[in-house]
């Protein structure tokens, strides 16, 4: 176990035991000369990438970085809940709006691989194996997947707002972590499939959804409490400046940020 490893295991709760194939992954992404630190340097500072540095601000590439974190799921909550926070051990980031991947116990003692997204959750896979291969496909944002039946490249046609490959300039084409699945396949003898239905996976549940048999997205809804009414107040509030953007189905996704960007600027 090398740096990253150890240093993830000492932020994880006594309950967490890292499978020996996730272990395995970092130890090889340290290898490669992935392995981050910043400045404090404390466990929670190691992150690791799955591209060469080159790729670091690359616009296609998947938004992916494994670490460990001492902030709570329920820590930004008028009464954070222990009940929550206690079964639940994020590792990982999976989109660029907070997406994260985390290991949950669930009521059977069993561990399970999760994702918290921004308007989704569920159970990913409780195989590590399958884990890393839905990791290592190269969607844009695993943390932000509409569907699962669809290719990492079809994602990423989608995600930027366009019909062909070509459409990318030659420098923004988008980039697989090719380096990562030939590990995979080298030491487990797993191939990419074709999308990551293929493997299992099935789309999230959206937050809340009553209909839902995911048994974490269930688990978390019943543990969280209603919105009080002050928060109530501040959702309606944002959705009435959201209409007010004019957002269309046809807007490129630079058209899309600016827009969003809007709500922060002053009105001075």
């Amino acid at each position: 176990m090398k740096i990253f490893a150890q240093n993830l295991a000492k932020l994880a709760p006594d309950w967490v035991t890292l499978p020996p194939e996730l272990i395995e992954t970092f130890d090889w992404l340290e290898d490669q000369g992935w392995h981050n630190t910043r400045e404090a340097g404390q466990p929670e500072d190691h992150y690791l990438l799955i591209y060469p540095p080159a790729f670091k601000n690359h616009p296609a590439v998947s938004h992916l970085a494994f670490g460990g974190t001492t902030l709570t799921y329920t820590g930004h909550w008028s009464t954070p809940d222990p009940d929550i926070d206690n079964r639940i051990f994020e590792f990982g980031e999976t989109s660029g709006d907070g997406g994260r991947l985390a290991i949950w116990l669930d009521d059977e003692g069993k561990q399970q691989f999760v994702h918290l997204g921004h308007d989704t959750l569920g159970i990913i896979t409780d195989d590590p194996t399958v884990l890393l291969q839905f990791l290592a496909m190269g969607y844009p944002e695993p943390g932000y997947l509409p569907q699962t039946n669809v290719t990492p490249i079809q994602a990423y046609l989608d995600y930027h707002g366009v019909q062909h490959l070509s459409d990318f300039a030659p420098n923004e084409t988008p980039v697989m972590p090719t380096a990562l699945q030939g590990f995979i396949k080298e030491r487990y003898n797993l191939d990419m499939p074709a999308t990551a239905h293929d493997t299992g996976i099935t789309e999230f549940p959206a937050y809340g959804d009553a209909t839902t048999s995911d048994a974490f997205a269930l688990w978390i809804t019943a543990l969280t409490p209603a919105p009080t009414e002050a928060e109530l107040a501040y959702e309606q509030e944002l959705l009435r400046r959201v209409e007010t953007l004019d957002l269309n189905d046809d807007d490129s996704s630079e058209t899309i940020m600016n827009k969003i960007g809007t709500l922060f600027q002053s009105k001075d």
